[in-house]
């Protein structure tokens, strides 16, 4: 029996920007491992990585456009009027674009995660989640996140668990822990999600070649899942897939 930190919360909007995205920022149904893992130590005051398992799920009402003001340079562009919105007086005048540009939102999103850290930072994970010194954002800066509840949760190995909300499931975890991988009759979406990095002797962060990134099937809520965690959570207990 593992015990693990069960975070359930709710953003009205947000955007988890996908990295290929940029003319239209797209958005991921769900945060992204690193997401999340980003507001966990910005939570606890990390300053450097401490790995941890996590567990993400959700539900939301869709999607929708909004518009934002775009800001975009060149390195030593100098600016030209006619040709730029905004000059930045330095050493030299450089010019800088200002525009609109369409960013995709998740609306009304209903998470629960669940976190695993290494025993040394259970309590100060556990601490920070529960009464944390500010209001947390999860996505962009603007993108508010409001923690409903937080608990210690048991987790026990099932022979299987029906999924009460969408969650990412990793493709490594299905085909070696589900023998109903090779039977799904439906389609679902991947997504190629980033977890942790490491910081170069250049200072420059980068992700890891080793669980940097993960390859996930975003799995609808309603299905069967074999030999999985389940937590001890009220009297429905929910589908746990750690990564």
């Amino acid at each position: 029996m593992e015990k693990a930190i069960r975070v359930q919360c709710f953003q009205s909007l947000a955007n988890y920007r996908k990295p290929s995205s940029f003319i239209i920022k797209e958005t991921f149904p769900l945060p992204p491992y690193s997401t999340v893992l980003g507001m966990i130590h910005a939570a606890c005051g990390f300053r450097e990585f401490h790995p941890m398992k996590i567990s993400i799920q959700g539900e939301n009402k869709g999607t929708i456009s909004e518009l934002y003001t775009r800001y975009s340079f060149s390195a030593g562009a100098k600016y030209e009027e006619g040709r730029h919105q905004i000059c930045v007086h330095d050493d030299k005048d450089y010019g800088v674009f200002k525009g609109i540009a369409n960013v995709e939102l998740v609306c009304e999103n209903q998470m629960v995660f669940h976190i695993v850290p290494e025993e040394k930072d259970f309590e100060t994970v556990y601490q920070s989640l529960k009464y944390p010194k500010k209001y947390l954002s999860l996505g962009r800066y603007e993108d508010l996140l409001d923690i409903q509840s937080v608990n210690i949760v048991n987790l026990t190995l099932e022979e299987e668990g029906e999924t009460t909300m969408d969650i990412y499931i990793p493709v490594d975890w299905l085909e070696n822990e589900s023998e109903m991988y090779e039977d799904m009759d439906w389609i679902g979406t991947f997504y190629n999600l980033t977890k942790e990095y490491e910081i170069t002797k250049q200072g420059l962060r980068r992700w890891k070649k080793d669980g940097g990134r993960v390859r996930a099937l975003y799995f609808p809520k309603g299905k069967t899942l074999e030999n999985v965690y389940m937590d001890d959570y009220s009297e429905k207990p929910s589908v746990v897939v750690l990564v």
